[in-house]
C-alpha cells in the first residue's frame, strides 16, 4: 500500500534540520501519485555539504540515504517528471523541494538549461498558479 502524503502550506512545514522525510521509495511512490504542480520536501540542511564525509555531520547511512533521494530527485528532473526548487531557510539550511510536472510533458528538451520555478515556462508548460505542499 503506497503511503499517502497531508498537504500542507510550505508555512506551516515543520521539518526538523537534517531530516530525510522520503526514502527513494517513497519517492517514487509519490512521484507515481502526485498531480502536476503538488511538491514534496525530500530534505532539509545544505545537500552539498551534507554529502560529502569531511564536510557533513550526518552518519555514513545518513548520507548514503539523502546521496539516494536526492539523485533520484535529479534522474526524474532530467526526465522531466519533477523541477528540483530549494527555499533558503537560513545559513547553511535551505529546504530542498520535488515539484511534480505535467504528466503530458513531452521528453526533456536538452538545449534547454532553465533550472528552478522557470523551468515550466521555458518548457511550455503551464506554470501552476498555486504549489501544494506535502510532508512525508
Amino acid at each position: 500500500m503506497p503511503r499517502r502524503f497531508l498537504p500542507c502550506p510550505l508555512g506551516e512545514l515543520e521539518l526538523a534540520p537534517f531530516a530525510i522525510p522520503l526514502d527513494v521509495t517513497g519517492f517514487c511512490d509519490w512521484l507515481a501519485d502526485a498531480e502536476a504542480g503538488s511538491a514534496v520536501a525530500y530534505y532539509r540542511g545544505h545537500l552539498v555539504f551534507d554529502r560529502l564525509p569531511e564536510k557533513s555531520g550526518l552518519s555514513a547511512q545518513k548520507r548514503h540515504a539523502l546521496a539516494a533521494v536526492a539523485d533520484r530527485v535529479m534522474t526524474a528532473a532530467a526526465n522531466g517528471f519533477c523541477f528540483p526548487l530549494q527555499r533558503r531557510l537560513g545559513p547553511n539550511d535551505w529546504l530542498y523541494l520535488a515539484v511534480r510536472a505535467s504528466r503530458l510533458r513531452s521528453a526533456p528538451r536538452p538545449a534547454l538549461r532553465v533550472a528552478g520555478p522557470f523551468a515550466a515556462v521555458a518548457a511550455n508548460d503551464a506554470l501552476p498558479s498555486s504549489i501544494t505542499l506535502v510532508a512525508a
